[in-house]
């Protein structure tokens, strides 16, 4: 069998990814990592020191790579998550200044963090 393990995003801050993952979705950070320069060179090309955090809720784990680096855009780049409370996560979104984007006809939502990445959320059948 398979299942998936972590997802990876980039996050320009360490702030803005608390805010969101952690005050915004209420996952807990479960962990904080410091990538080395040279294992973050052999794996991605940048030969930098990286923060990562680690935010996680049964089901679901995130990596957050602290950098500012920028995608090429457009960038197709996303991860969908189900959801038990979809309204109350849109309702929450418009209090909290999350960007929420709506496909035609509502039936596509998409979440965007506060370095832009793209979460896809769906109402749990």
């Amino acid at each position: 069998g398979m299942e998936l393990n972590h997802i990876g995003v980039t996050n320009k801050s360490e702030s803005q990814a608390l805010q969101f993952y952690q005050d915004f979705l209420g996952l807990e950070k479960t962990r904080e990592i410091i990538l080395v320069a040279e294992l973050s060179k052999q794996l991605f090309s940048l030969s930098e020191e990286i923060k990562v955090l680690v935010f996680e809720k049964p089901g679901i784990k995130i990596e957050v790579f602290i950098s500012d680096f920028q995608h090429a855009s457009p960038d197709f780049t996303h991860f969908s998550i189900m959801l038990d409370n979809f309204s109350e996560v849109i309702e929450n979104a418009r209090r909290s200044h999350v960007d929420i984007i709506m496909g035609k006809h509502k039936t596509v939502y998409f979440l965007k963090d506060f370095s832009g990445n793209l979460i896809e959320i769906k109402q749990r059948q």
